[in-house]
């Protein structure tokens, strides 16, 4: 060995200290991507159903196909995905307790009009990055607006009939919707440090 590898050799040695501080930059920063490359591979799957076959078959898509998307990107990312909300469509998206928590403050904070940002919080071994969720496209008023402002009765009617108890509509442009829960363990955030 040459004395450069050496030296590189001994510097991947060192024990280096890493602040909860870091680690939590360290978490919003993989949680934000995460949530963005996970929107935009479920925004992409979308657009190609809608443009396959209509709205019909963009509800069916998403009936069948969003949560084993996610489910993929869950391995892919090795992390714990949800999209969680107050008002399901699918129970599948319902909150845990801890979510819960953090989905209601959310929501009063939409409600008072306070600027909503990511949030980070530790749990057991793990830490589990939040993002709110807004309806920021009018494409999403489709399935999700108020009926008969964006939201066809036609359309509803087929929600309706693949989602019985569906929560998940009267939402307008800027709306709180839900949030990105993303479970990380703290293992795997320290070792991308």
């Amino acid at each position: 060995m040459n004395n450069e590898a050496v030296r590189k050799e001994i510097e991947n040695r060192k024990i280096k200290k890493i602040t909860e501080a870091e680690i939590m930059t360290k978490v919003h920063e993989i949680g934000h991507s995460i949530a963005l490359e996970t929107k935009k591979t479920l925004s992409k799957n979308l657009r190609a159903a809608l443009g396959h076959g209509g709205i019909e078959h963009a509800i069916g898509f998403c009936n069948l196909n969003a949560m084993p998307l996610i489910d993929s990107l869950n391995r892919v990312f090795d992390a714990e995905i949800r999209r969680v909300t107050l008002k399901a469509r699918n129970p599948d998206d319902l909150p845990d307790p801890v979510e819960k928590k953090i989905l209601e403050a959310y929501a009063y904070q939409w409600q008072d009009s306070v600027p909503l940002s990511s949030n980070v919080q530790p749990v057991d071994e793990n830490y589990l990055f939040t993002k709110p969720i807004l309806i920021d496209n009018a494409l999403c008023l489709s399935c999700h607006g108020v009926l008969g402002e964006g939201l066809t009765e036609a359309t509803n009617g087929i929600i309706k009939s693949k989602y019985p108890a569906d929560r998940a509509t009267g939402y307008r442009i800027g709306d709180f919707r839900g949030m990105w829960s993303i479970l990380l363990s703290k293992k795997k955030v320290v070792q991308a440090m």
